[in-house]
């Protein structure tokens, strides 16, 4: 569903620039498709892939402090299933809009429980038994609800966008077995929106 969207937007987009894209956690069949991403000759974009642990990824770096990436310097960061392990979301979630230039867009994908009202999250839970049973995972420290998923992106700063099948092409989801029901998250720094400087976590 990512590569997609990404289909669609490096040509949209192509000015003759090469867009900064950050990939953290990548997934190896996405990384490949970015990186294949051309306009013929000319690659659309400069790719760099991120994460804390795993081994061979061009950035050793913890997604609360992106102290590797200066402000404003990313024109498009993936995002996808990191947020629910981290201690601090909404730090992390600040530290994307951070290094997002203006306008800069990113796909951010959590696991979303529909049928939650409110994000259960609790990072002192440390037994594998107990976060299987609450968060679905045992490296799992939250489990989101959607208007909790959606409303801490909007507090970090980002404006949100839900893409679906009516959006990215009904035949190419029957194509690629994609449901119906699922929904991409598009994010996106917008000129002159800051985070919620009330926010719990907030060092103002």
């Amino acid at each position: 569903m990512c590569a997609l969207f990404l289909a669609q937007y490096f040509p949209e987009v192509d000015d003759g620039r090469p867009l900064k894209v950050v990939d953290f956690a990548p997934m190896a069949s996405l990384s490949a498709f970015v990186r294949r991403a051309t306009n013929g000759r000319t690659p659309l974009v400069v790719y760099r892939t991120a994460d804390l642990l795993a081994p061979g990824v061009d950035d050793t770096v913890d997604l609360m402090d992106l102290k590797v990436y200066c402000d404003a310097t990313v024109d498009f960061v993936i995002c996808s299933h990191v947020l629910e392990h981290v201690t601090d979301d909404r730090r992390a979630i600040r530290e994307l809009f951070r290094i997002l230039k203006d306008g800069g867009q990113g796909i951010v994908l959590v696991p979303i429980v529909l049928g939650l009202e409110q994000i259960d999250e609790d990072p002192t839970v440390t037994d594998p038994t107990e976060r299987w049973r609450r968060f679905g995972q045992d490296d799992h420290i939250r489990l989101y609800s959607k208007a909790g998923f959606v409303g801490r992106l909007r507090e970090g700063g980002l404006t949100v966008r839900e893409l679906g099948a009516h959006d990215l092409g009904l035949e190419k989801f029957a194509l690629h077995g994609i449901t119906q029901q699922s929904v991409l998250y598009i994010v996106e720094k917008s000129a002159g929106r800051e985070p919620d400087r009330s926010a719990p976590g907030v060092v103002t």
